[in-house]
């Protein structure tokens, strides 16, 4: 029997790749395959606010998390499993993956680097550092896995170890799915961190210049500074409601109550919240970033780009005025997502990889 060792993270604090590994071990809590055995090594983030975003806060306390999980690492690959399965965001980052593959080679364990983001493309065309760092990790790798078609067109011009593996449905939507039903109500809703790069402040002002009764409900984590900013932008009294971190049962009613679930990033991955909004028959607006084009294209949701305000503001009006709209959007949505993202089939991607 084969052993895999799984680095990734678990909450706190809540985030994309920590909700993908939670879903992975809820699965294979009641699944098994006798031919290899997964063990999970937690490579969450300590000390540090998920939702800060200064460069030298990340260093040092990328530097103390390093060290901090870098014992329990080692603690793990000297009983030499077969393959490391490690979920990378890249960034600063990288310098870490790039030590835990040279530590698999040396003592003999095949490496699959899973990159969790959606800017392969962009960092080719910067040729910078951070993609000289991340074509040196992908040599050293056994395996690379991408979440979008874009990273895998990029990097099959340097190689072909490379998959590409969707995130799935979690098992507890899919749990509640068979509980609850859509209720439409007056409903704006963005779900994730509160940050810039997650485009807030292009949803509020777009939403200044849009009359409309809904209510626009935050859900995530926020600084308090920013949701001030945000406020002085947009803030009819009772209409934005901030709830700051909230659990999955909170955010899957949302979604089901929820007129237009929106998510103007400037860059994702392959997002866990896009995926649940579709399997719960949201209707999306999301910016063309990562895998999420592929996700809503052929008439499952809206696609604007990233940071024009213009576009969201007329995608967001042009929903809210057609109620016909909105459900041809969330049925196509609700019936890709539950026929193309089911854990079985991102699970048998997975053992393809590792066996």
């Amino acid at each position: 029997m084969k052993r895999i060792l799984l680095v990734s993270p678990l909450p706190p604090p809540v985030g994309g790749i920590a909700s993908w590994t939670v879903n992975i071990l809820d699965f294979f809590n009641t699944y098994s395959n006798l031919e290899y055995k997964l063990i999970h090594l937690n490579s969450s983030m300590r000390f540090r606010s998920i939702t800060s975003v200064s460069i030298l806060s990340r260093i040092i306390y990328g530097i103390l998390n390093f060290i901090f999980f870098f014992g329990k690492f080692l603690s793990a690959i000297i009983k030499k499993p077969d393959v490391c399965h490690i979920t990378s965001s890249a960034s600063f980052g990288l310098y870490k993956d790039l030590i835990l593959v040279v530590i698999c080679k040396f003592f003999g364990s095949k490496s699959v680097i899973h990159y969790r983001f959606g800017r392969i493309p962009e960092l080719e065309k910067l040729n910078n550092w951070e993609w000289k760092l991340l074509c040196l990790v992908n040599r050293l790798a056994y395996h690379i896995i991408v979440l979008d078609a874009n990273s895998l067109n990029t990097l099959l011009d340097y190689g072909n170890n490379i998959s590409l593996v969707a995130n799935p449905v979690s098992p507890e939507l899919m749990s509640f799915r068979e509980k609850n039903f859509k209720d439409e109500q007056n409903i704006i809703l963005f779900v994730g961190h509160v940050t810039r790069k997650k485009g807030v402040y292009e949803l509020f002002t777009a939403l200044k210049e849009i009359k409309s009764d809904c209510v626009v409900h935050i859900l995530g984590p926020f600084e308090n500074d920013l949701k001030h900013e945000l406020e002085e932008i947009y803030n009819p009294k009772g209409k934005v409601v901030f709830h700051g971190a909230t659990n999955k049962d909170e955010v899957y009613k949302m979604m089901l109550s929820s007129k237009i679930l929106i998510l103007p990033s400037y860059t994702e991955g392959f997002p866990n919240v896009v995926i649940e909004g579709m399997a719960l028959g949201c209707s999306i607006i999301a910016s063309s970033v990562g895998a999420i084009p592929e996700m809503l294209n052929g008439g499952r949701g809206v696609v604007v780009p990233p940071r024009n305000i213009s576009d969201l503001k007329k995608s967001i009006s042009a929903l809210l005025d057609n109620h016909t709209e909105r459900l041809q959007l969330s049925s196509k949505a609700e019936k890709f997502a539950l026929e193309n993202y089911s854990m079985e089939s991102i699970i048998k991607k997975l053992e393809k990889i590792w066996l």
